[in-house]
């Protein structure tokens, strides 16, 4: 990721130094209203845990909170994203300020469990497979930059992003056909549902960036990281045999946070 962003910074920097022709133009040239396109890769992580809950049988010598089953993980994934954006700079001197929106689609969708590559205990095999995606995102950001040369700005950018993040959970049908206490086969058809949640709201998405003016038409090289959102979410167990999963369910917590690089280009009017 890091070599990424360095390799658009530097790709901004030489698009500077060869367009000198552009650095004799007199005037704001960061001022006004803009419009302009992006592409680039989001990486994903997804901060996991999952706890057992209600222990259905207590081993002799141990107590409930003995046999209350922990895991925690970690998954990532990059993905490309897509967007457009749409802003206003104020520049004054070589101090330039402003604001933008912006929107697009994110392609991400990461495993975090898996019940076929885990290489886990049974008892994580048997929750089967979580996933979660995002497909879209909103967000705005206020800017603050500096005139580095006469057409390249750096600047800071203070986002607030929203996009809806959803985590699945597709059970291990398996363990769950090979139940046969009547008790548990009772629960077959609830813990064979496949369970969903998600989360919304507003995510705060800090970056930094270069842009570099050619006339009307501008490049961008920007990076930002997001605080996502947490999802929490509840799987039943019950239809499993209690030395497959000891709980009636298996709750799970996932925060998301995402690294974002991206090239745009644009229009000033």
């Amino acid at each position: 990721m890091k070599k990424f962003l360095n390799t658009m910074l530097v790709t901004a920097a030489v698009v500077a130094a060869s367009t000198g022709a552009y650095a004799a133009t007199a005037g704001k040239v960061a001022q006004g209203a803009y419009l302009g396109a992006s592409a680039g890769a989001a990486n994903t992580n997804v901060k996991y845990n999952m706890v057992a809950a209600n222990p259905s049988y207590i081993t002799a010598g141990k107590t409930a909170a003995d046999e209350i089953k922990s895991f925690n993980a970690n998954a990532g994934k990059t993905a490309g994203i897509f967007g457009l954006v749409a802003g206003y700079n104020y520049q004054m001197g070589s101090i330039v300020f402003g604001g933008e929106v912006y929107g697009g689609f994110d392609s991400t969708k990461l495993t975090v469990i898996s019940d076929n590559a885990s290489g886990n205990s049974t008892e994580m095999a048997a929750i089967g497979n979580l996933t979660v995606k995002r497909t879209n995102f909103i967000g705005l950001a206020p800017r603050f930059g500096f005139m580095i040369a006469p057409n390249t700005l750096m600047y800071a950018r203070l986002g607030v992003e929203f996009g809806k993040w959803k985590a699945q959970v597709e059970p291990n049908q398996i363990g769950i056909n090979a139940a046969t206490t009547a008790a548990v086969v009772a629960n077959k058809a609830a813990s064979s549902a496949t369970q969903t949640a998600s989360k919304g709201g507003m995510s705060f998405a800090p970056g930094l960036g270069m842009e570099v003016y050619m006339g009307k038409a501008f490049l961008r090289a920007q990076y930002s990281y997001l605080f996502g959102p947490k999802i929490n979410l509840q799987q039943n167990m019950k239809g499993y045999e209690y030395g497959v999963f000891n709980g009636d369910y298996a709750n799970h917590s996932m925060k998301m946070s995402q690294h974002k690089v991206e090239l745009a280009v644009g229009y000033k009017f």
